[in-house]
């Protein structure tokens, strides 16, 4: 008993075996046999690679957005470590806004980091100093502002040295640093702080502000405010251009508010215009960048809800993108997000390539089994399919039909059979065949020709009416052809105009019309309207006559000539440009030319004035390499040391071996110093001549500091001072010698005054107290007591002419006790701090010279006290084997130290005769607001 499924199995297989035909049914299941096995191994195979690929894909984001943290921790620490180095030396006085001084280190900064366009401080009273680097050029200008400026911003030219002073920039408005956004941050935040990123005013490039306040190390009171300004998006920008983020991935910052920072798209995150405005990630041209913003924004509401490291992923355009969202914090106020994004697609292709290889592997396994299928049908089939097909054919009218069966039986029968009825259809329609043929062959060949030309072509009739048009012309004109219109309706309904007008093109002046009435010609000036578009075109008119001369109808060609009359404007437009750039060109070039000849001549100039006036004064000048230890010297410089220049070589060695020896330790000393304390060297020395001559020449230099701060090379000049010191010898014994015959004098003025006079009243009552011994004895007592005060007198009056030869602290001491208790006398008698210290071990100096640095030491206390109102004062005595120093500095007002100043008082020129008298060398060193230094320096030879 056959059962239910296999009767309905039996059912459904006879009726697709009466609808599908037999190659189909042999070749079906097969096909699908193999397209199955070779899809679900491809399938697993993806898969596979897929999650080996994703795994990929999250690791490499990891390693990217590490990277740019690293890059930019590395980027904001450099700000404010220079910062950081600047505070350190604003507080210890060698960065003073008000009086332009420390502008080198600046320098020296900005060199070091090109990022860097501004390093500048700012002081409590408003004054600026501060170095900026031109975005056009990328020179360097020390700018400035302070009570010599009249508070406003002036800025001079630096050159690579750090050297100059060429006025280049003036500010017009009062400029006050305490009311700047990054001084007012600095003080309110107490710490170091950032800026908003803004545009900066001069290159629009943007910008951001590191600042830190500057406290006194004493008294933590504010100083003022460093900062620095970094072209820090643009570098990260770079930097993130420069990662290879898949093949089209990219990377950009942003700050929580959602604004841009920096991008690797090359897009620039602040707009350039009147008004300078910051990019929005979801405003942002690039089509990933907003759709990733604004996918953030979504997924999480709020950025600023993204406290960890995220790894997404979004559709954008039909294709996966792979995110990572990583936060970047510091301790100064930067909060921003790291946002790295990689199309899956990038990974896939791989993966892709590896489906194509499979699909392609599917189709050739398909066609194979197909064609080994159809093989086997079609020569099962393949006598049936024939007979069967040529009679479909003889029956759609294709009568050049036979069957070719090389077999024998019924199917070889059917076969001849079919081929002679056939052969007979094939005789009665030859004829009828052959004649359509050559019919449908003319028609064929004219349509091909219109069809293929490249311009428009329309046929009218003898009235006028359209017969023909082209694809051509159907695609200018916007139509087809409308035999019903009338040769009037051609110019409204084709919409035609006349070129660079709103005027309808006249009917009589169109060639096709024109060509109607026998002419042929060609014009340019029309134009077609479709829509809001313009086409220009050009157009040709032909008449085409029959035997008689009649016109049967009337050809007209036409093309687009847009391209045509684009290329003529920008043709004269170009021209146009290209002549007036050069004419341009040509003018700055000319003044390029003249002001290069300028500058080249004032050079040559320039140096010839000074070769000439070392030459003329005797002035030699060298040059020493700290790093390499080599010794540069001009041709004065050997001769002031006795030597012929081109016999010895400049050495340090040479010089020294030229030097006195007593000498040698106290100028090396002095030249430690200066590079130790950044000031410039000074020292007066003896040098030994071949004849045995001794010369005396004074040394001065100036150390050039790398970023550190460390020494490289000193540059400096030597002068013969021999005569100068002679004469100056010669007039201090002079002086000397009036000093004394002066001193005799009013001590005998003195001496005669008081002593003399109380010698004299001794004498009268002496002689008086004689005469009354014997006249009246008791009126003896009364002269002996006023003889008794005549001597008191007296001797009081000498005891303080000697006195006033010698001071009293000296009478009780020595030179270190008498500093000490002039110091404690003077404590209680001003408000100032006063430090006192002996260094070294001290030795007794002779009373002239002791007396001499006492009276200097008190003059110069007087003066910071009395004149520069200070509140500190320090004054050493340094005891060395060869020499002496008295040192007094206070912080008081300082001046500009120059002769004029010196000789006309403030008891300078009285110390400076007093150091001259016992031969010692003084040094004043002062500056506006920067305090004052008086060192007076005796050799203990010398001295004694």
């Amino acid at each position: 008993m056959i059962s239910l499924p296999n009767m309905f199995l039996k059912q459904a297989v006879a009726r697709v075996s009466r609808t599908v035909p037999l190659q189909t049914v042999l070749i079906v299941p097969f096909m699908l046999q193999t397209f199955v096995t070779v899809g679900l191994v491809g399938y697993f195979s993806f898969r596979n690679r897929q999650e080996a690929i994703n795994d990929l894909a999250s690791q490499l984001r990891r390693e990217l957005t590490n990277r740019i943290e690293g890059k930019l921790q590395t980027y904001t620490e450099i700000p404010h470590n220079i910062n950081r180095l600047n505070a350190s030396t604003f507080a210890q006085g060698k960065i003073v806004p008000s009086a332009v001084k420390g502008e080198f280190p600046l320098w020296q900064q900005i060199q070091i980091y090109p990022m860097v366009s501004d390093i500048y401080c700012g002081d409590r009273t408003g004054s600026l100093l501060g170095v900026r680097r031109s975005p056009a050029d990328r020179s360097i200008e020390l700018r400035s502002s302070n009570v010599t400026t009249d508070h406003k911003l002036y800025g001079y030219s630096l050159d690579r040295n750090g050297q100059g002073d060429q006025l280049v920039s003036q500010g017009n408005k009062p400029f006050d640093a305490r009311l700047r956004p990054w001084f007012k941050a600095a003080v309110t935040a107490g710490e170091p702080v950032w800026s908003g990123i803004y545009a900066d005013f001069a290159s629009q490039l943007p910008t951001i502000t590191a600042s830190t306040p500057v406290y006194s190390t004493t008294d933590r009171s504010l100083l003022g405010v460093c900062a620095t300004d970094v072209f820090l998006p643009n570098e990260m920008s770079r930097f993130l251009a420069s990662l290879q983020i898949g093949k089209t991935g990219i990377a950009f910052i942003l700050e929580r508010s959602g604004q841009l920072v920096a991008t690797s798209t090359g897009e620039a995150v602040i707009s350039s215009g009147a008004v300078a405005n910051r990019l929005s990630a979801v405003e942002s041209r690039n089509p990933t960048v907003r759709a990733t913003a604004a996918y953030l924004r979504e997924h999480f509401s709020n950025l600023w809800q993204i406290q960890t490291a995220e790894q997404l992923d979004f559709d954008f355009d039909g294709r996966r993108q792979l995110i990572q969202v990583m936060p970047f914090k510091d301790t100064r106020g930067l909060d921003w997000l790291i946002v790295t994004v990689l199309p899956e697609s990038d990974f896939m292709a791989k993966i892709n390539q590896s489906i194509q290889t499979t699909i392609l592997l599917c189709i050739a396994a398909l066609l194979l089994s197909i064609v080994i299928c159809i093989l086997i049908a079609r020569w099962i089939t393949k006598p049936i399919v024939s007979v069967s097909q040529s009679a479909k054919a003889l029956a759609d009218g294709e009568w050049n039909q036979t069957v070719e069966i090389e077999r024998s039986g019924d199917l070889g029968e059917l076969a001849r059979s079919f081929n002679q009825m056939a052969h007979q259809l094939q005789i009665a329609f030859a004829k009828m065949q052959s004649l359509n043929q050559t019919l449908a062959q003319s028609e064929t060949r004219l349509q091909k020709i219109l069809e293929s030309v490249p311009v428009g072509i329309t046929v009218l009739d003898a009235t006028g009416r359209p017969y023909y048009a082209n694809q051509k012309a159907i695609q200018l004109l916007g139509k087809g052809v409308l035999p019903s219109i009338t040769p009037e309706q051609i110019v409204e309904v084709y919409q035609l105009y006349v070129a660079g007008t709103d005027r309808p093109y006249p009917t009589e002046q169109l060639m096709m019309i024109r060509a109607l009435n026998g002419e042929q010609g060609r014009v340019d000036d029309i134009e077609i309207h479709q829509g809001n578009r313009i086409i220009p075109i050009e157009s040709w008119g032909t008449p085409i006559f029959d035997e008689s001369g009649n016109i049967l109808y009337a050809i007209a060609a036409f093309q687009d000539i847009t391209d045509r009359k684009q290329a003529e404007k920008l043709l004269a437009e170009y021209s146009q440009t290209l002549e007036q750039q050069v004419t341009e060109r040509t003018l700055l070039l000319s003044q390029e030319i003249e002001e290069r000849q300028r500058v080249e001549s004032a050079l040559r100039y320039s140096e010839e004035q000074r070769r000439l006036t070392m030459d003329l004064t005797h002035i030699g000048s060298w040059n020493w390499n700290i790093l390499e230890n080599t010794t540069e010297w001009n041709d004065n410089h050997a001769r002031l040391l006795g030597l012929v220049s081109n016999e010895v070589e400049s050495s340090y060695q040479v010089w020294r071996d030229r030097v006195h020896p007593e000498d040698v330790e106290r100028v090396e000393q002095a030249v430690a110093l200066a590079l130790a304390t950044h000031t410039d060297f000074e020292a007066e020395y003896r040098v030994f001549y071949p004849d045995g001559s001794v010369h005396w020449l004074v040394g001065r230099g100036r150390g050039i500091y790398n970023g550190a701060g460390q020494p490289v090379r000193m540059l400096g000049v030597i002068l013969d001072v021999s005569e100068q010191r002679d004469a100056a010898l010669r007039e201090r014994k002079r002086a000397e010698a009036a000093s004394i015959l002066e001193e005799r004098n009013r001590m005998a003025r003195e001496i005669h005054d008081t002593l003399a006079q109380a010698f004299t009243g001794v004498l009268v009552h002496m002689g008086t107290v004689s005469q009354l011994v014997t006249i009246k004895p008791e009126a003896i007592q009364t002269h002996i007591d006023i003889v008794r005060e005549l001597a008191r007198n007296g001797l009081i009056e000498a005891r303080r002419s000697v006195a006033a030869l010698r001071p009293q602290l000296l009478e009780d001491g020595n030179l270190w006790t008498a500093l000490e208790q002039f110091v404690a006398t003077m404590q209680s008698s001003t408000e100032a701090r006063l430090t006192y210290e002996v260094i070294g071990t001290p030795y007794t100096l002779p009373p002239d010279a002791e007396n001499n640095l006492l009276r200097i030491g008190q003059e110069a206390f007087t003066n910071a006290v009395k004149y520069a109102h200070a509140n500190e004062i320090r004054i050493e005595l340094v005891y060395e084997p060869a020499s002496c120093y008295l040192r007094i500095k206070d912080n008081g007002r300082g001046f500009e130290v120059s002769p004029t100043t010196i000789s006309r008082g403030f008891g300078l020129s009285g110390m400076t005769e007093r150091a001259e008298h016992i031969g010692a060398l003084l040094s004043i060193e002062s500056q506006l607001g920067q305090g004052t230094t008086v060192i007076v320096s005796v050799q203990r030879e010398s001295a004694t």
